[in-house]
């Protein structure tokens, strides 16, 4: 489990990595089959080899990242599409953003974390995300994929939350940070 630094208002995000082959999330596994099917006997396929109307059930939950390196040589990434799902639970659109702008700042913070091992591992990744306050905890799965232009990098990540992410309560939960007040719980 990885876990994000507590804030003061006794809120945790934490993640578990989960195995490819989990079962509990189907349109995932979905995804993850066609990415196979697209990449083809390459580590992963290019951008151009993801046709969206392939994804039409997730697309409302799919975004796209750049990978560039910062000026440390570091890996870092910015959003250059965002579904509108992804939007609406988050309150604001974060195309042209970075993870680590993702509020609140332990959950951007978790995100850049996925993003860099993605990057590193070149293969895909299953998390369990977990956002807990003192009244209630929600969840939602992500799935990571890497997409290669060069056939050696990794030089986009393609992300697909699972159907749990469009929930009311993670929406209230990104409400309630987005305007700086504790969740109130209520959905």
């Amino acid at each position: 489990m990885t876990d994000g630094p507590g804030a003061s208002d006794g809120s945790q995000i934490q993640s578990v990595e989960l195995d490819l082959t989990d079962a509990t999330y189907p349109e995932l596994a979905r995804v993850l089959a066609y990415w196979h099917r697209q990449r083809g006997d390459r580590f992963a396929p290019r951008r151009a080899d993801i046709d969206p109307a392939d994804l039409v059930e997730s697309l409302a939950r799919i975004t796209l990242s750049d990978v560039f390196r910062d000026a440390a040589g570091e890996p870092d990434f910015r959003y250059r599409l965002c579904g509108t799902a992804i939007c609406t639970t988050h309150w604001r659109d974060p195309t042209h953003q970075r993870p680590r702008d993702m509020l609140p700042p332990a959950y951007g913070a978790l995100l850049h974390a996925h993003y860099t091992e993605a990057v590193e591992r070149r293969q895909p990744m299953l998390h369990l995300l977990l956002l807990s306050t003192r009244e209630r905890e929600r969840s939602y799965a992500r799935l990571l994929l890497p997409l290669s232009e060069d056939g050696t990098t990794v030089t986009m990540l393609m992300t697909v939350d699972s159907k749990q992410q469009d929930d009311p309560a993670l929406r209230d939960y990104f409400y309630a940070v987005t305007q700086g007040r504790p969740d109130s719980g209520d959905s």
